[in-house]
């Protein structure tokens, strides 16, 4: 398998596990506007889930930025 193909294949699941972050998020925010009560248990899940998107997404982005310099060459 080329090392493209490979990259390419690590992005896709990095993203995946993104929009599934993002997901999570925005599930927590609906829930905080629907129970008061518990609005601290969601903004620990906000919290939680932007952690996490904070130690992804450079990752992300360097692993697109080496897949189109082995493109340009």
């Amino acid at each position: 398998m080329p090392s493209t193909e490979r990259l390419d294949l690590k992005i896709k699941r990095l993203t995946a596990i993104e929009a599934a972050y993002r997901a999570e998020i925005k599930r927590a925010h609906a829930g905080e506007k629907d129970d008061r009560e518990r609005k601290l248990r969601y903004e620990r899940t906000i919290a939680k889930y932007e952690r996490k998107m904070e130690k992804l997404l450079p990752k992300i982005r360097r692993l697109r930025e080496i897949r189109t310099a082995m493109r340009d060459r």
